[in-house]
């Protein structure tokens, strides 16, 4: 009772904001949509996305201030739910927030790393930044140069962890990203036992630790088959974590020898027995699929927990995701069939 009664009001909410989802028969109307801007009018039906788009001109809608478009609706959601709920269930928020941290700061290297300055769209939502996390967007926005980033962030969690790259010579905007990614699963997963009670804890855990399993699976995927990584650099690449695979597996997938070997290997991990389809070619797109169906599962179970929160965030980026991919099918003329056949292995 306790939980249901913390839980009604945040739970509520999240049922309202789910009906404003995309559905997969809307996403075939927008991908066989003539134009952009008729993407644009579609979506101003839309109350999610009507705001955002009246912050922009239209001639000014092109991939970058469209990113910031779809970004700013996923941080308002973040907002509306942060203020449903309790202090105890901000806990989780707090911590979630860094993934949209290390979005921004990924964003910015990019810029900063070809010697140019993050643009202006970038920061339309400096005031969410600089309200729910530690990054100051002002000084983030006149950085120039890596340098400069580093002394940006310099009181946050991010500096030690970039500077330790900075140190490398030659480092490169791969090594900067998979730094703060590799810091997000750890210690994401190291504080989900001190920030989540019981009944929340096996239900979020079963979330991070399946996504973390299908991204290392990936990961020896593209360092086998696309950089041709030796076994060394290969486990190097690889999150700290393990939640279902074992580590012989692990061992196995790395040791193959050949792409009939590691097709072998995936298909004996317990994702391999679980998920037939699951196969070398299609690892990316079955990330989602796999990481849809368990957290939606988790919040099925749970519902008057934080996995629905986490849930919900999840299907939110991910339609983002999905949209910004309609959106640049239309932009280069990809037939419509051929776009949703993309639009839902995302």
């Amino acid at each position: 009772m306790g939980s249901l009664l913390s839980y009604s009001g945040v739970i509520t909410k999240i049922r309202a904001m789910e009906k404003l989802l995309i559905s997969d028969d809307e996403f075939r109307e927008i991908v066989s949509l003539p134009s952009v801007s008729a993407i644009e009018a579609y979506l101003m039906k839309n109350p999610r996305y009507a705001e955002e788009f009246r912050r922009f001109p239209t001639e000014e809608v092109h991939r970058g201030v469209l990113e910031s478009i779809l970004g700013c609706t996923v941080f308002r959601d973040y907002v509306k739910i942060f203020h449903f709920c309790t202090m105890e269930q901000r806990k989780f928020l707090r911590k979630y927030v860094r993934r949209y941290e290390i979005r921004l700061l990924k964003k910015c290297l990019s810029f900063v790393c070809q010697g140019s300055t993050p643009t202006d769209s970038m920061f339309a939502y400096g005031d969410f930044f600089d309200r729910y996390t530690s990054l100051d967007t002002k000084a983030l926005s006149a950085c120039t140069s890596v340098a400069e980033l580093l002394h940006a962030i310099r009181d946050t969690e991010y500096a030690p962890v970039l500077a330790r790259i900075d140190e490398i010579p030659d480092a490169s905007l791969f090594d900067y990203e998979t730094a703060l990614d590799m810091h997000h699963f750890r210690t994401g997963w190291k504080e989900l036992g001190k920030i989540l009670p019981k009944d929340s804890l096996e239900a979020v855990a079963a979330g991070y630790g399946t996504k973390m399993d299908l991204l290392n699976l990936w990961y020896i995927h593209r360092a086998r088959a696309f950089y041709r990584m030796n076994k060394a650099d290969t486990f190097a690449l690889l999150i700290p974590v393990r939640f279902k695979l074992r580590k012989e597996e692990i061992e196995a997938l790395v040791g193959a020898d050949s792409e009939e070997e590691f097709r072998k290997a995936l298909a004996d991990t317990r994702y391999g027995r679980k998920y037939p389809d699951l196969a070398p070619e299609n690892l990316e797109s079955m990330y989602n699929t796999i990481c849809r169906k368990v957290l939606g599962e988790q919040a099925k179970k749970n519902p008057y927990s934080i996995a629905s929160v986490y849930n919900y965030l999840f299907l939110r980026e991910h339609e983002e995701y999905r949209l910004t991919s309609a959106v640049e099918c239309v932009r280069y003329g990809v037939k419509p069939d051929e776009a949703m056949e993309m639009i839902l292995t995302l």
